[in-house]
């Protein structure tokens, strides 16, 4: 497999795609307010990275990055808080599908 370049608007892009064709989201909150979380995770996401060494080749531990973001994300997205397990969830199995995509995933 080719491995491509990671494309911060393309990921973005792709998740939200995902979570549209999902459809559950549509129904709870607004196009916008859609748009802002993901930008949110995205942005957890990259920080749990940078603080675990993830983004220098250290291992990303999947548990310890969900509940770092899940706990960031209620706490931003207090009015939401019940749908953000859900959340987190599916935006990290989209953003590794995103990915895998690309390429970018070592399964070791």
């Amino acid at each position: 497999m080719e491995t491509k370049e990671y494309n911060e608007a393309e990921a973005k892009a792709y998740i939200l795609g995902c979570f549209r064709e999902q459809g559950d989201f549509a129904e709870i909150v607004d196009e916008k307010t859609l748009d802002e979380m993901v930008s949110a995770a995205m942005a957890l996401d990259a920080a749990f990275m940078k603080e675990t060494g993830a983004d220098e080749g250290a291992v990303y531990d999947d548990d310890a990055a969900y509940d770092y973001m899940h706990e960031r994300m209620c706490v931003r997205f207090a009015a939401h808080k019940m749908y953000m397990l859900r959340l987190v969830e599916d935006y990290m199995d989209y953003n590794e599908r995103y990915l895998e995509s690309l390429g970018l995933i070592d399964w070791e």
